[in-house]
């Protein structure tokens, strides 16, 4: 299995052609740039082909805990707080009412929606690069604190889905479900619908603690982190490190991922005109005339 910095020192040196005096001019950094992007283009293509997702491209993209902040979050509480941004925040794409009826009757104040940011997922396949959301509960309050439920695998919705869902017969909306959209923040948001937030109805002396796991196919794989233990004090991560982590890539597409990188990017590398004089001054592009008289 092939690091990220393995896989950037081959291609450098493949760019250098063994010269330690042309290497020194040529970026790590650049050059793992270079590898996320082909990488991603590549998936990208074999999806589009047809192919299915291997599990290899697959990563942990973030878990977080989630609960509500106050009253004012349920869906239906209406107060002179909602039209903060804040609270703007928290409201859903789902369509729960028809002709002003609840359909999830009883629950007015029992339910809510929450947004968490992620990095960007590639831009295909059916839920654009998201492959598993996934949620397990436990009860927290005046009672104590309870034990978490099993992992229940969760639905990914678009925006049209989630809001005209109370038009399928087939379709519970009051199950948890997430949907995707960009951010202006050169990220992506996650918003989780459907969440319950008292483990009885009516009953606001306990509620419900989330935790919600996500996984997809980054187009950036270094801004990927698992969950590794959860604490009063926190979650504990494991976070992506370049020298000892995996490089989400097929063995057999490695080649193909190197050799790429390595002619695309070594092509315009060389139609790229370089300053020969060394007066700190940019003279790749001279307008050369005729001499003064």
């Amino acid at each position: 299995m092939a690091t990220l910095n393995d896989i950037a020192y081959n291609i450098k040196e493949l760019l250098s052609g063994g010269n330690e005096a042309h290497e020194q001019g040529i970026s790590i950094r650049q050059i793992k740039h270079w590898i996320h992007y082909h990488r991603a283009k590549i998936i990208e293509e074999k999806l589009s082909s047809g192919a299915p997702i291997d599990r290899r491209w697959v990563q942990p993209i973030t878990s977080v805990r989630v609960d509500y902040f106050n009253l004012f979050d349920l869906v239906g509480n209406l107060s002179f707080i909602n039209n903060s941004s804040g609270t703007y925040n928290t409201k859903a794409f789902s369509n729960t009412e028809y002709y002003g009826k609840d359909y999830a009757d009883g629950k007015e104040f029992n339910t809510y929606a929450k947004t968490i940011e992620i990095p960007h997922t590639i831009n295909v396949a059916q839920n654009d690069g998201l492959t598993d959301v996934r949620l397990k509960k436990r009860i927290n309050g005046d009672s104590g604190i309870g034990r978490y439920s099993s992992w229940a695998k969760i639905p990914i919705k678009t925006k049209d889905e989630a809001m005209f869902g109370w038009a399928n017969k087939f379709t519970n909306i009051t199950t948890p479900y997430v949907v995707p959209y960009n951010n202006v923040d050169a990220g992506m948001n996650l918003e989780v619908n459907g969440l319950r937030h008292f483990p009885v109805d009516n009953d606001d002396s306990n509620y419900f603690e989330y935790i919600i796991d996500i996984w997809g196919i980054l187009t950036n794989p270094t801004l990927s982190r698992e969950l590794i233990m959860i604490g009063a004090g926190g979650e504990s991560y494991n976070e992506f490190i370049d020298a000892t982590s995996y490089y989400p890539m097929s063995e057999e597409d490695l080649p193909l991922l190197i050799s790429r990188v390595a002619e695309v990017e070594m092509t315009l590398l060389l139609k790229t005109p370089v300053d020969l004089v060394e007066d700190n001054t940019n003279t790749s592009k001279i307008n050369i005339g005729q001499p003064e008289k």
